[in-house]
């Protein structure tokens, strides 16, 4: 499965994809003649979806033992009855079962985030690819940066048990990263540092490499790149954390 554009040579999009994580370099000289992104986008979706399924009953957990912090912060909970309360967290918890569903969803939005940011930075190092060889290449590094971190992350949060997370905050460090070193209830900071753990990197540096490739950038640019696009994910993360 994979697109390829017009008159450009035939390329297998599951052995890109694959390169991607064993010969970046192939990958990318691949994606630059011919833009290849159906499997990456798959694999990336089920592996994904498949990693917040395994996760789900952790995440209950930590949402049960969380709910008394969430609703003395809150105002408007606090306020609330007992049975009010009791009501919110069950729409949480229903919330929480299901979110492994939206999995396209996020994947998607991902992509497309990271592929907006390598235009931008194309466009300020005059490079030349075009705006489907940059969709293709974020597809296909968003299959070790997003489904392989999650799957690992999933590994190790199983491993460990779903009763040993008392907090969002603490399932998000599962996978060792920058989060470690900074206090849970410092809430945005540390969600925003828990974006940088080795998978993120990993894709920093393919970034990186994309660019050079790909867009034909200079190192300069390509670094700059693989930098804004950390932190543009690191700070929609945090924006999300609650």
């Amino acid at each position: 499965m994979g697109l390829e554009t017009s008159g450009a040579p035939k390329a297998s999009g599951l052995k890109t994809a694959l390169d991607t994580i064993v010969a970046p370099k192939e990958a990318f000289e691949s994606l630059r003649a011919a833009p290849t992104w159906g499997w990456a986008l798959l694999l990336t979706i089920v592996l994904y979806a498949v990693a917040s399924y395994l996760m789900t009953p952790a995440i209950l957990h930590a949402t049960q033992s969380d709910w008394p912090r969430v609703v003395a912060e809150n105002p408007r909970l606090a306020a609330a009855t007992p049975d009010e309360q009791q009501k919110y967290l069950t729409i949480s918890l229903g919330f929480v079962r299901w979110v492994w569903v939206i999995a396209p969803i996020i994947a998607l939005v991902a992509i497309l985030v990271q592929s907006v940011v390598m235009l931008i930075f194309k466009t300020l190092g005059k490079g030349d690819a075009p705006f489907r060889a940059l969709w293709a290449t974020a597809a296909n590094v968003a299959l070790p940066v997003l489904a392989l971190n999650a799957l690992i992350t999933a590994v190790i949060v199983i491993v460990r048990g779903a009763d040993s997370f008392n907090s969002q905050a603490e399932v998000q460090t599962a996978m060792p990263s920058l989060a470690l070193l900074v206090p849970a209830s410092a809430v945005k900071l540390h969600a925003f540092l828990a974006a940088f753990n080795p998978f993120t990197l990993w894709g920093c540096g393919l970034t990186i490499g994309a660019m050079v490739v790909v867009a034909r950038v200079s190192r300069g640019w390509a670094w700059a790149t693989g930098i804004a696009g950390l932190l543009v994910a690191a700070g929609l993360i945090a924006m999300a954390a609650r």
